[in-house]
């Protein structure tokens, strides 16, 4: 299919298009803008609908952001995008060593001109990325049973991972890596690729290079008594690096929680996590890693698909806000006189800090393992997406559902001529009956589960609008039913 990269360029130059409008393309760039317009085509139009939601669950695992360096070109974050993409299916294993060389990740966890020891000088390797890759891309910090279930060292203490001494032997293992490749803009000013070529002058677009000369030579003593013997070649070290990360027991456990709970529930069982671990270690073929065996696990496990499930108080999870709105756009009749569903996200994202390869942190928007007070805290379950939830983003949510239904603006981009909206007039006939409304929206919705007092208030507020002009009231009935189901738990809370 289309990569990124292709849709964003697309996306780039179907903005420049639209902008000659008003006459208006002067100085006008590839922008990080570009890359979400692409990303919310995709997530629009593409028929691979399971391959992006993977992928975007792999983004807020192996984490770059906009709230960094890198720097602002769409290209730059959807090549990026495009190796969890292409990879959302693969092997593990694959996925992190792509991670690792590519530049997005070099620049954001600044490893991109790693330099090796130099006692004289007082330089040492960075540790920032042998850190992270350890901590959130493969292992974790404490040793784990295959159920997620952390084991106990003999004074009945969890057992770390790795140490300091771990981290500076495998940041040995990341120097040396510099540009794979200069930019347009450094090609046409004669820039010469080397290893000190900075961030500026560098494509994101190929993955760096190994500088031989600036690699750490020597064996490195890598967790469990793993040594990578002296004398080879760079990306051989990082491959047998990664590849030993890869192999670490804990890696099916740690990453299949987490793909579970961005992908079902919150607060999967034990004996779920172990199943999912148990299609990581073994796809059926004696394969280690496979992807699309961990998610056949994690979607056809009866935790996913038994009803039975959703009378259990640990299940389900809060969606994350951009989920809510593609969920809404996708359910909806909308117009799009341009042909494309663009928007940048700029107001969604500060209304609900959420917005894909925009996160915070490394640690991204919110943790697998947050509890927010009350109930939740009470049972010992964890709610990871309650953590972006509060005073702020509730109200900034339910102002973006008011744009929606009430003024009916769903994709708004500086570019289009005409904001994209949904087509009200489809939904009169249905809205002149209250109970053919809500049944309707019940099953596009909230899959079926909108309680009786949920079904109660928006009967009440349909029935309490004034009748005046016809149109305007059938309008009306459905922006207030409408409104009222995607503010609900029912809507907000996947069950």
């Amino acid at each position: 299919g289309t990569s990124m990269l292709q849709e964003t360029r697309k996306a780039f130059s179907n903005a420049r298009s639209l902008r000659a409008i008003d006459n208006d393309v002067s100085n006008y760039d590839n922008r990080l803008k570009h890359f979400h317009y692409a990303w919310w085509n995709s997530v629009m139009t593409k028929p691979d609908q399971l391959r992006q939601r993977v992928a975007m669950a792999l983004s807020e695992i192996l984490v770059i952001s906009s709230n960094s360096p890198i720097n602002n070109h769409g290209d730059n974050y959807a090549s990026y995008y495009d190796v969890l993409l292409r990879n959302a299916f693969g092997n593990y294993n694959d996925l992190l060593y792509d991670v690792t060389l590519h530049p997005a990740m070099g620049v954001y966890l600044t490893y991109l001109r790693n330099p090796k020891t130099d006692t004289t000088s007082n330089t040492f390797p960075d540790e920032n990325y042998a850190r992270e890759v350890m901590q959130l891309f493969s292992i974790g910090l404490f040793e784990l049973n295959q159920d997620g279930s952390q084991k106990s060292g003999p004074n009945g203490q969890p057992i770390p991972t790795y140490d300091n001494d771990d981290i500076i032997e495998l940041s040995k293992i990341f120097t040396g890596l510099g540009a794979g490749a200069l930019n347009r803009n450094a090609l046409l000013n004669g820039r010469e690729l080397r290893f000190n070529t900075n961030q500026n002058d560098m494509s994101y677009l190929v993955p760096m290079a190994m500088y031989e000369e600036e690699h750490e030579v020597g064996k490195k003593y890598l967790l469990n008594d793993y040594v990578i013997p002296a004398g080879l070649p760079g990306l051989d070290d990082i491959r047998l690096a990664i590849t030993h990360l890869f192999e670490h027991p804990n890696v099916g456990p740690f990453i299949g929680r987490k793909l579970i709970q961005h992908l079902v529930k919150s607060n999967p069982s034990p004996a779920y996590i172990e199943d999912v671990a148990n299609a990581f270690n073994d796809n059926g073929e004696g394969v280690r890693g496979d992807i699309k065996a961990v998610i056949k696990a994690i979607l056809l496990h009866e935790e996913a698909r038994t009803c039975l499930w959703q009378t259990e108080p640990s299940n389900g999870k809060l969606l994350p806000p951009t989920l809510r709105y593609a969920i809404f756009a996708k359910a909806m009749n909308l117009s799009a006189a341009d042909g494309v569903f663009y928007t940048e996200g700029r107001g969604f994202f500060e209304d609900s800090f959420h917005r894909v390869l925009s996160s915070p942190s490394v640690f991204n928007f919110y943790s697998p393992d947050h509890q927010p007070n009350g109930p939740l805290s009470d049972l010992e379950l964890f709610g990871p997406e309650f953590e972006i939830h509060n005073s702020v983003t509730s109200i900034g949510y339910l102002n973006q559902v008011n744009k929606w239904t009430d003024r009916g603006d769903v994709f708004t981009a500086q570019e289009l001529t005409e904001d994209v909206e949904v087509i009200k007039s489809n939904y009169y006939e249905m809205a002149r009956d209250p109970q053919v409304m809500i049944n309707h929206l019940d099953r596009l919705l909230t899959k079926g589960r909108l309680r009786e007092s949920t079904r109660n208030a928006i009967v009440e507020a349909m029935n309490g609008l004034p009748d005046w002009n016809e149109d305007n009231m059938l309008r009306d009935r459905w922006e207030i039913a409408t409104y009222i189901v995607m503010i609900s738990p029912e809507f907000n809370i996947l069950k």
